[in-house]
């Protein structure tokens, strides 16, 4: 959990936001969006609606699996982790790479 608050504090900087991605952090990020752990599924969908801010980002996203486990989490029970997926949701949607055809 340390290490989620971690990267999700550095998330909010624009140099890191690239940064996190490019260096892997993508994959075990979206690994748990489809956890159990409700305290490490709102440090998720807020971590990635952060890194989704960032246009590259938006794609790789996408390419790495992320959006499936985000609409997931759409009818959850907690009211935090549903708004941060639906906020990272819209960040991607606004790629046109990333809308359906």
């Amino acid at each position: 959990e340390h290490s989620s608050v971690v990267i999700h504090n550095l998330s909010e900087n624009a140099e890191n936001k690239v940064k996190i991605v490019r260096e892997g952090g993508l994959p075990p990020l979206i690994s748990l969006l489809s956890g159990f752990n409700q305290r490490l599924l709102e440090l998720a969908t807020a971590t990635v609606m952060n890194l989704a801010t960032n246009p590259e980002n938006k794609v790789r996203i996408a390419q790495r699996g992320g959006i499936p486990p985000l609409i997931g989490l759409l009818p959850s029970s907690n009211d935090l982790v549903q708004e941060q997926a639906m906020g990272s949701l819209c960040q991607l949607s606004m790629n046109a790479e990333n809308k359906v055809k």
